[in-house]
């Protein structure tokens, strides 16, 4: 099986080491090479080929790194770890489309089944629960209308309601008594009506509402669908 292979970009001396040692231990791993700024990661991916940048930049911008993923993100997928001092959110993560971002205590519990996600093309976007309605705090309002969401059935509203809580689709199955195959289409279709452009961004839309305000929406979509049927009858 070929070895996955990493570039650490980090600038502080202590944790770039412990990600390398991680890394080390984690089998499927191959650290190709270390850099402390964005010079050094443009150099590093322009000489090493890496597969996948752990970046944990403490002061890089959002605008630094959009513009960073716009140079490297077609050739090298891009982590960006979390620090309490970090400057980059996880807006600016998904505004950059890299393909993860996650508090670096947590990568430090899941790192080796984050990086091989990713490194299968997924996404990884991963912070502890309870900091959702913080992080959507900072998040664009413009991007989802009293009237996009009056769209949403009751069905998409419960199931869009569990996922701003964290679960996954195999709990909002069990929860809902549906098939987590059901559970995908409504996440889609909600995703669509609130031009969404993944799960977490719909869950962070989903969690400034909160639940009466969100129940309330499904029962007019739900009052609206029974009108339109009557009308037809």
């Amino acid at each position: 099986m070929a070895q996955i292979r990493l570039l650490i970009a980090d600038d502080r001396v202590v944790t770039r080491s412990g990600l390398v040692a991680m890394s080390r231990e984690a089998p499927g791993l191959d650290v190709v090479g270390v850099a402390q700024d964005v010079a050094g990661v443009l150099a590093a991916v322009d000489c090493l080929d890496p597969d996948i940048v752990l970046l944990n930049l403490r002061k890089l911008s959002g605008d630094s790194l959009r513009r960073l993923a716009h140079v490297i993100g077609t050739h090298v997928s891009i982590i960006v770890l979390w620090c309490h001092d970090s400057a980059v959110t996880v807006q600016d993560a998904l505004r950059a489309k890299v393909a993860g971002f996650m508090a670096l205590e947590i990568l430090q519990e899941e790192f080796a089944s984050v990086i091989a996600l990713v490194d299968r093309g997924c996404a990884a976007y991963l912070f502890p629960r309870e900091r959702i309605r913080d992080i959507s705090d900072g998040y664009p309002t413009a991007t989802v209308t009293s009237g996009a969401m009056s769209t949403l059935t009751s069905r998409e509203s419960d199931v869009l309601r569990l996922l701003a809580g964290g679960m996954t689709n195999k709990q909002i199955g069990s929860a809902l008594h549906i098939a987590e195959n059901t559970v995908k289409k409504h996440v889609h279709r909600a995703m669509n009506k609130l031009s969404a452009s993944s799960r977490v961004e719909a869950a962070l839309l989903v969690s400034r509402l909160g639940p009466l305000e969100l129940t309330a929406h499904g029962r007019t979509a739900r009052g609206q669908q029974r009108s339109d049927l009557s009308s037809t009858s």
